[in-house]
């Protein structure tokens, strides 16, 4: 029996499909920094939010409130960069089809409140840690 020349155009379309599901981080990992202080000004009409995650935005951008809405935002840098943060990363499953994926931390203290830089499936990101 022939096989179809169909069959690798409809494996490389399924893999097209999921691979942006496979690099994009889950709802529980964020970027580093944290979200800049809202400006004091009144807001005459609030606006759409642009995200609902930081994996909507770009680059090291981050999903913030801002003035008038939810916005792409520029992160500050945490107080204290270099401090390293109690707990145990999660194990990542599975191994990412990018190549050289983005960190978007390298320290426990590049991400806000608990959250510890750790690898994931796609390069660092901000996660809750597991309980020692």
């Amino acid at each position: 029996m022939k096989s179809s020349g169909l069959f690798p155009f409809m494996m490389l379309l399924a893999l097209g499909t999921l691979a942006p599901w496979a690099v994009e981080g889950s709802e529980k990992s964020f970027k580093a920094g944290v979200c800049p202080p809202k400006k004091s000004a009144q807001c005459l009409r609030y606006e759409k939010p642009e995200c609902q995650s930081d994996w909507q935005c770009l680059g090291k951008k981050r999903c913030c409130p801002d003035i008038c809405g939810i916005k792409c935002l520029d992160p500050v840098d945490t107080p204290s960069p270099t401090r390293r943060k109690p707990g145990r990363c999660p194990l990542a499953y599975g191994q990412c089809m990018m190549l050289n994926p983005p960190n978007y931390c390298e320290m426990d203290g590049q991400c806000e409140r608990d959250l510890k830089c750790c690898v994931g499936m796609c390069g660092k990101s901000c996660v809750s840690p597991v309980k020692a």
